[in-house]
């Protein structure tokens, strides 16, 4: 089945895909020189990303070619998340989501074709300050201006010191499995250090604090933290007073932080923690839902699971 690949996943994917079988068509100038193909075939199936959410693509083409390019991902990347897949008598498009861990799996797929720098992908996905920064470093390397192992040395360094600035708003992304992109607010950056920020949200209305059941009140305020990579984000609510009213622990794939937003993929399953009660696990339904419509795989799921009654039994 020949395959139209485009976009900032194209390099690994294409090389993923015709070590599976598949065929590549309709190159770029850049694919056609690093894969010796030329075919000008029309397409069984396309993918591209996402230019809403770079951390994902879209497939689009015929069952056939689009199923099996989907069975394929599924073996690659135990991390996939299928956000959605709409069938239009014959022809399928999917949305597939490609969390941290599948990410540099794709770098490492990526490095076997051409010089690729540490966290290349999470990089692309982040914005297009962060992609043109690994435009530059790759391309310095090819032209032989600079080492590859001290170019990779440096863009890791620079990687991992990546973190928004006391003071500023980030917005945090949350990608639910069943393709729904929400933004949880904007929060001011109170506390940074060494990947890890903290954020804190004023409460401005009335209302019921999800999964808490507990009343929320004007001049409340939420502090938030969030570290790189760890796979769950802790929200504590506080009252005006500064009385603790909850903590809520949002288990998810693991987190991206970049200067101006925070993203990942939810999964489903949380924690609440109430100064009246002991911790909590809620919503484990939800997660075994999107096994059920095969948006995650069970191995993800155990994972979260794991994590989740870590969190009850330490409660970090």
């Amino acid at each position: 089945m020949k395959l139209m690949v485009r976009g900032i996943y194209s390099t690994a994917l294409i090389h993923l895909l015709l070590s599976s079988g598949f065929t590549l068509t309709r190159p770029t100038r850049s694919q056609s020189e690093r894969f010796g193909v030329s075919s000008r075939d029309p397409p069984d199936a396309e993918i591209t990303d996402l230019t809403s959410d770079r951390n994902c693509i879209e497939i689009r083409g015929s069952s056939e070619a689009v199923e099996s390019v989907i069975d394929v991902l599924r073996k690659t990347f135990a991390d996939l998340i299928v956000l959605g897949v709409k069938d239009s008598g014959g022809l399928l498009s999917a949305r597939m989501g490609f969390p941290n861990d599948a990410k540099l799996k794709l770098d490492e797929l990526r490095a076997t074709i051409a010089y690729t720098v540490p966290y290349h992908h999470y990089c692309r996905a982040g914005g297009e300050g962060l992609s043109s920064m690994v435009t530059i470093a790759e391309d310095m390397v090819e032209k032989g201006v600079v080492p590859a192992e001290e170019m990779s040395r440096s863009f890791r360094e620079q990687v991992l010191s990546i973190s928004p600035r006391i003071g500023s708003t980030v917005k945090i992304i949350h990608l639910k499995p069943d393709g729904r992109r929400i933004i949880l607010g904007h929060g001011r950056v109170v506390g940074r250090s060494d990947g890890s920020i903290r954020l804190m949200r004023r409460i401005m209305g009335f209302g019921i604090y999800d999964g808490l059941g507990i009343e929320k009140c004007p001049g409340d305020y939420a502090m938030t933290e969030i570290s790189r990579f760890r796979p769950w984000i802790k929200t504590s609510y506080y009252s005006i007073s500064g009385a603790l009213k909850g903590c809520y622990y949002n288990i998810s794939t693991p987190v991206s932080v970049y200067p101006d937003h925070v993203h990942y993929f939810d999964l489903e399953v949380d924690v609440v923690v109430k100064p009246s009660s002991g911790p909590e696990i809620v919503d484990a339904d939800g997660l075994e839902k999107a096994v059920q419509e095969n948006r995650i795989s069970e191995e993800l799921k155990k994972a979260a699971l794991k994590i989740a009654e870590e969190i009850a039994s330490k409660q970090p």
